[in-house]
């Protein structure tokens, strides 16, 4: 006698794939196994892929077990793959209601496929007669306690591949991805706003826009997706191996403004594995912050705090990027390559608005090598044509204390703006047009000795 209910008993086959698949999840919870196990092979439609026309709804304390099997969104559906069971209940937008320890765990080679797109996209999004854009998510996940995603492979999403909102306590390991980037913002895991206690190991592939992103935004589809009861912010959230090429966007993004906060983020280990000889270099490896995006006021002091970052690979134009505030963090060992231009940058300016200002921030271990192609090729470059920057903080306001650093041949080591304080132990430069570019008021300190330009 098994302990899951299968999709292919022949009294739960219905008019279509999702039909079959939701009778299998009701008798499993009528007869109290509350699994079901989805193989590779549909009997009802003699096939080895499952078509998904409507959601999949899980109610609590289940799980699905996907054993080598294909699913894939229907053609001009808009519908996801799987969501919790009152995820689209406005009647139960409340703690009271919710949901509790849900799992999906693949078996061998699983994939969940966004098939053919179907025109809904962010800029249609509720508008020509189009449902709103969270309709294209693979996954979608609102006010759960307790979620396990593990060992799956996902294409061609048709937006945000696994999607969370006011969901606490989950699971997502080796997860890979394969989009085309043939539409804007196929993200591959999205936290957005109420979203704490997350482990991420394990996540590698090709996204069309960022691998893993952290925005705590108020958008329409946010505000009607509050709960009662649970606050807004992003917090206790632990990275690990995120390995993967974002396609021009960012392998980790932290964006939070109007009032949510962002904090508690502990990562490790940022790869950017996008392809120097094809395609265009990515934005950014490690993102905050952004002068875009907020209804009222951006991001401000305190609101995003205690983040930990260490061990980042990239050839990225920006390794790292940052906005209006950053108080206790700590980025270590960070790593350039292939035509990489900036290590540290502002990023973009709001209306002069978008100053950092930098509360108890430590730099460590810094390894700046982006290729300067003459050099590598065997012709010397003139200083005019040698690009980048390590550290510009040029709008950064506050003390940065800098450990080990280590520069190959760039441009310009620092930037230092007219409100900064850069305290620096230990430099290595092979060579650079300019060591410093001081405005006046700000202090450059190496190993003790105050520096000035010239």
């Amino acid at each position: 006698m098994t302990d899951y209910i299968s999709p292919n008993t022949a009294e739960l086959l219905g008019r279509d794939d999702s039909e079959t698949i939701q009778n299998a999840v009701e008798k499993a919870c009528k007869e109290g196994l509350r699994k079901i196990v989805i193989p590779r092979y549909n009997m009802r439609a003699d096939s080895t892929e499952w078509r998904i026309a409507r959601c999949i709804l899980l109610p609590s304390d289940f799980t699905v077990i996907l054993d080598n099997c294909y699913m894939v969104q229907e053609t001009g559906v808009f519908e996801n793959i799987f969501a919790n069971s009152y995820a689209f209940d406005e009647t139960k937008r409340d703690i009271k209601y919710e949901q509790k320890n849900i799992s999906i765990i693949g078996v061998g080679n699983v994939v969940l496929d966004g098939g053919k797109h179907n025109r809904l996209r962010e800029k249609t999004t509720r508008k020509f007669g189009l449902p709103t854009i969270w309709l294209n998510d693979i996954m979608f996940w609102l006010n759960v306690n307790g979620l396990r995603i593990e060992n799956i492979n996902i294409q061609h999403q048709r937006y945000w591949a696994i999607n969370h909102v006011f969901t606490r306590n989950v699971t997502l390991k080796n997860i890979h991805f394969y989009a085309i980037p043939h539409v804007n913002n196929m993200d591959g895991i999205d936290l957005r706003v109420g979203c704490n206690n997350f482990t991420i190991e394990n996540i590698t592939g090709r996204t069309g826009d960022d691998v893993v992103a952290l925005t705590s935004l108020w958008g329409y589809s946010e505000k009607k997706s509050i709960i009662a009861g649970k606050d807004p912010d992003i917090h206790d959230v632990k990275m690990r191996n995120i390995k993967g090429d974002p396609d021009r966007c960012y392998c980790v993004r932290l964006l939070n403004h109007d009032g949510n906060k962002i904090y508690n983020i502990d990562i490790d280990t940022i790869m950017d594995t996008s392809d120097y000889v094809s395609k265009h270099r990515i934005n950014c490896a490690f993102g905050m912050g952004s002068p875009v995006y907020y209804k009222v006021r951006p991001m401000a002091e305190g609101e995003l705090y205690n983040i930990k970052v260490k061990n980042i690979s990239t050839r990225a134009g920006d390794a790292v990027f940052f906005n209006y505030a950053l108080k206790d963090a700590e980025i270590s060992n960070i790593h350039t390559f292939g035509d990489n231009k900036n290590m540290f940058s502002p990023g973009m300016k709001d209306n002069g608005n978008s100053d950092c200002v930098f509360d108890n921030v430590k730099l460590k271990h810094i390894y700046y090598g982006a290729t300067q192609k003459e050099i590598i090729g065997g012709k010397e470059l003139s200083d005019d044509a040698i690009h980048g920057t390590v550290f510009d903080f040029s709008r950064a306001k506050g003390e940065i204390e800098i450990e080990d650093v280590n520069v190959d041949t760039v441009n310009t080591v620092f930037k230092v703006g007219s409100e900064a304080t850069v305290k620096v132990r230990g430099l290595n430069i092979n060579k650079a047009v300019t060591e410093k570019q001081i405005e006046k008021g700000g202090k450059l300190i190496i190993d003790g000795e105050e520096k000035h330009n010239g």
